[in-house]
């Protein structure tokens, strides 16, 4: 009978190992060691700037003013006065001769319209009026 309660126990014994080793797996995340966090990589130098080409002469604000204030000499107007919202013939020609040197230079409606703080049909229509406007 001794030898069946050792057997007996040795048996248990054994299958408690086993069954150890069978859950053991990796450790539970709370008992792994904590590990330093790598450093992020350098950032790498910026390559030096290539000065820039200067911007093109037809699209500086500096040179639309230029070229407006220069069309404006004959109607012997300053900018703000060429762009006050009046409506006389005097001041349409004024503005007109504005679009017109501004066209010449190869600015868009748009940009032109935004330049003269006026909606890009209004320069349209002063750079392409209509002739029949009777009908």
């Amino acid at each position: 009978m001794n030898d069946g309660a050792s057997y007996f126990e040795q048996l248990t014994d054994h299958y408690k190992q086993v069954r150890a080793r069978l859950n053991a797996g990796p450790p539970l995340p709370w008992r792994q060691p904590v590990l330093p966090m790598p450093e992020p990589p350098a950032p790498e130098p910026e390559p030096p700037v290539a000065e820039l080409p200067p911007a093109s002469f037809q699209y500086t604000m500096s040179a639309a003013r230029r070229i407006a204030q220069a069309a404006l000499v004959p109607h012997g107007m300053t900018w703000t006065d060429a762009m006050s919202p009046a409506r006389t013939l005097h001041y349409v020609h004024a503005r007109k001769d504005v679009y017109k040197a501004l066209r010449k230079h190869g600015w868009s409606l748009k940009k032109i319209a935004i330049f003269c703080n006026r909606d890009h049909t209004t320069v349209m229509n002063a750079l392409n009026p209509k002739k029949d406007r009777k009908k």
